[in-house]
């Protein structure tokens, strides 16, 4: 098993005639374990509520990861996204129940019966500015963990919210299926039977992944179907993440001699094309050529690009 150990932050530098708290770090070393887990720092103090005769205010974090130790994979929740599992640091003065939850995506505690705690409610003119300051704490300690992830080699996926579309680009990037497996991507001026589902992509988008460098993928056999439309779009929407790409990832690697052709590839890790069932977490958007999107008998590497679009939960 991995072992991680590092230092997360938990507040921030705050002095006023209200709250006196100094910038902690809280040094946390956990076994990264197969499936889904949530591990919590212990609550340590951060500083004084002066209006409440200088009562310690305790801190603590916790966060939600998955991990598939098979092909070391882990997933955590992004600074921007809103979930239950998403990290999240609890306040509250000691010796008391009145906890705050504080999310990264929000700067606002995250729970409607925080904002009634009789003694502890850092959204009010007391605190100015104390709720964006721990929402970013959040964000620190969202992004060291997983910096802390990506050197322990593992691949990275990452939970964000889906992207803003136009109407036109939601249109080109609907998916297709059949008897529970992806047939490619929908083309309005094809005719499909009854046996064919279509879904948006906001029903699969995961978020994000970092492979390792050189890290072996594959194609997504059944994903192609109209380069250029479907695939121009494909590229784009990595492109809005990650800027323009201006060659293939896996460049040049053998026995593939790229093109300039590039393609928002449907990809996933291995060395095997093969296609993705009813439910898959494994399937990503890579900027790749055509000639090695048009080969399945071939597997790539990370070359060039690490990052890519995770879509997930096909179909489900």
């Amino acid at each position: 098993m991995k072992t991680i150990t590092l230092t997360l932050p938990l507040s921030p530098d705050y002095h006023n005639e209200s709250a006196d708290l100094q910038k902690t770090g809280y040094t946390i070393s956990f076994e990264i374990q197969n499936g889904t887990h949530t591990v919590d720092t212990h609550p340590i103090p951060v500083g004084k509520l002066l209006y409440l005769n200088n009562t310690n205010l305790m801190a603590q974090l916790s966060f939600t990861y998955n991990y598939e130790e098979e092909n070391q994979v882990i997933t955590i929740s992004g600074p921007e996204y809103v979930a239950e599992d998403a990290v999240c640091l609890t306040t509250y003065p000691e010796g008391t129940m009145e906890y705050a939850y504080q999310r990264g995506s929000e700067t606002k505690i995250s729970t409607q019966k925080a904002l009634y705690n009789p003694n502890w409610n850092y959204n009010t003119p007391m605190t100015p500015n104390l709720d964006q300051l721990f929402a970013n704490t959040v964000k620190e300690a969202n992004q060291a963990l997983i910096d802390a992830f990506l050197k322990e080699n593992l691949t990275v996926q990452v939970k964000t919210p889906p992207p803003a579309l136009s109407p036109e680009e939601h249109n080109d990037l609907q998916l297709l299926y059949k008897n529970g497996l992806f047939a490619g991507f929908y083309n309005s001026e094809e005719h499909y039977g009854n046996e064919f589902v279509k879904r948006s992509i906001y029903s699969v988008w995961g978020g994000e992944v970092t492979f390792n460098k050189n890290e072996n993928f594959a194609n997504v056999i059944g994903s192609t179907n109209d380069p250029k439309i479907a695939s121009k779009t494909w590229l784009r929407l990595w492109s809005d993440q990650y800027g323009n790409p201006t060659n293939c990832t896996s460049l040049n690697y053998s026995p593939v001699t790229c093109n300039t052709n590039l393609v928002g590839g449907h990809v996933i890790l291995g060395k095997t094309a093969k296609a993705e069932p009813k439910g898959s977490n494994s399937v990503y958007i890579m900027p790749i050529c055509s000639a090695h999107n048009n080969n399945n008998n071939v597997y790539m590497a990370a070359i060039m690009y690490q990052k890519g679009v995770w879509l997930k939960n096909y179909l489900n």
